[in-house]
């Protein structure tokens, strides 16, 4: 919509961005023939996993220190996971951003809604840009209400926390039956590696199903309304993949692919 040009930058830790990966990428210079870096945008969580404090802090202090100075902005819609773990605070998450988003629907359960954070003048011109793309609600106390509900209930409630208790339950069973994990599990996401249990991202949806259980695939975002007997289900469906090492039974029929040797007790 505005135009600008969007450079990706790859974490050398393989897990998050670092002062170090932004400066690497970053265009620093008034040469005409150049794109000068104007934002920075990093999100929070990202697959689950955390950006530490420490690295959102160098980076806004590094960009501050720019003349001009470079704008940074956090995609914050999982943030609350963050601080839900302990990683830092709320306040002082935000005071490393000129601008962040935050979402009450995903982990905390309002059925729509998200919030953006700024300036008093950057608040007007978003709201600007907001009308001059068609946004904007009308009788928006339907969903104030949820939002508010779940930001005091689910956020500062503790239920979140809770989730992330239940996602690490689910990964360590995961392991404890062999199975490998995709990404670590930090947060509510737990990222099961498919390939390396021999099945298919198919195979283990239909496989679910059996179980009584609805899947998308090997990403499994654990919200607090999910009980022990969805987990049982789950840990059943888990016993089941793993054992047959890549040979699931759908619809009376065998598939095959190839198969690991796994510990499974």
């Amino acid at each position: 919509m505005c135009g600008a040009l969007v450079k990706g930058v790859r974490p050398a830790n393989n897990h998050h961005l670092t002062l170090e990966d932004v400066q690497r990428e970053a265009v620093i210079s008034d040469d005409v023939h150049t794109c000068p870096t104007r934002l920075i945008s990093l999100e929070n969580t990202l697959a689950g996993t955390i950006m530490p404090l420490a690295d959102c802090q160098s980076i806004s202090q590094w960009a501050r220190s720019q003349d001009p100075p470079i704008a940074v902005h956090m995609d914050g819609a999982r943030l609350w996971e963050a601080v839900a773990s302990g990683a830092g605070s709320l306040q002082d998450y935000c005071a490393c951003f000129d601008s962040i988003s935050l979402c009450f629907s995903k982990g905390l359960g309002a059925p729509v809604g998200s919030v953006i954070c700024g300036s008093k003048a950057f608040i007007k011109r978003a709201r600007w840009v907001r009308k001059s793309i068609g946004g904007g609600l009308r009788m928006t106390g339907v969903l104030t209400a949820p939002m508010r509900v779940a930001l005091e209930e689910t956020y500062l409630g503790g239920k979140l926390a809770a989730s992330h208790e239940a996602a690490r339950r689910i990964a360590g069973m995961w392991e404890g039956m062999g199975g490998k994990l995709a990404e670590p599990t930090e947060t509510n996401m737990v990222w099961l590696d498919l390939a390396a249990a021999g099945t298919t991202k198919d195979n283990f949806i239909a496989a679910g199903l059996e179980h009584g259980i609805r899947l998308l695939g090997g990403r499994l975002v654990v919200h607090y309304q999910i009980g022990e007997e969805a987990i049982g289900r789950l840990e059943g469906l888990m016993r089941e993949v793993l054992k047959k090492g890549g040979e699931l039974e759908v619809d009376g029929k065998k598939e095959v692919v190839d198969r690991m040797k796994l510990n499974v007790e």
